[in-house]
């Protein structure tokens, strides 16, 4: 079972680990981060893309909002 202590503890690490990739990824140039690397969103681009739109869906759905 997940209890909101549980919850809570998800948050802070995905809040420190979204810290830790967005600054280091800030370091690439623009043209790196789109460059096609054969990963599953094809670029860092897309993958920071994709976790930054499902954080927002998890949010969303924590909120209850649209």
């Amino acid at each position: 079972m997940i209890t909101p202590a549980h919850a809570q503890a998800f948050a802070r690490y995905n809040r420190w680990q979204n810290r830790s990739l967005y600054t280091a990824a800030a370091g690439l140039a623009d043209a790196d981060r789109k460059r096609e690397r054969g990963a599953f969103f094809g670029s860092l681009h897309g993958t920071l893309s994709h976790l930054y739109f499902t954080d927002m869906l998890w949010l969303h759905r924590f909120t209850g909002t649209t």
